[in-house]
């Protein structure tokens, strides 16, 4: 299968999976869930749905279980919208990647803080340039 058409299927299946999850299914341990990514193999028979979700690690359980009981639903309605002659195998992975940003940020808003506890200065102030203006011709 040539890759434009992947990234189109990866998209299209991205796209199913958050409106299904928001809209369709009713369970109440599911948190809000955000669909990062989607990756589907070169043989379209296994398809990686990377979800992350902001909340406690009991939150981020609780949803790894439901999505994991919808599996099954969440494949089959996937199927029916896509116009292939097989249904990809659908594989619910956490995405660290998200966690790791937040991660990041709180370090650097705490060492943003340190850096003006010890100086005394907020923000050194960002110099802007202005554009070179163009001469008319």
């Amino acid at each position: 299968m040539n890759e434009r058409r992947i990234q189109r299927l990866e998209a299209q299946i991205q796209q199913r999976v958050a409106e299904i999850l928001m809209r369709e299914l009713q369970d109440p341990k599911l948190g809000m869930v955000t669909i990062s990514r989607v990756e589907l193999d070169s043989e379209f028979t296994q398809c990686r749905v990377y979800w992350s979700v902001f909340g406690t690690d009991k939150q981020k359980a609780q949803t790894r279980g439901a999505l994991s009981r919808a599996r099954g639903f969440v494949q089959r309605e996937v199927g029916a919208s896509l116009s292939t002659r097989t249904v990809p195998h659908l594989e619910f992975v956490f995405d660290e990647s998200i966690a790791g940003a937040v991660k990041m940020q709180d370090t650097l808003s705490q060492l943003r803080k340190e850096r003006e506890d010890r100086t005394g200065v907020a923000e050194p102030p960002i110099q802007v340039e202005p554009a070179p203006r163009k001469k008319p011709i």
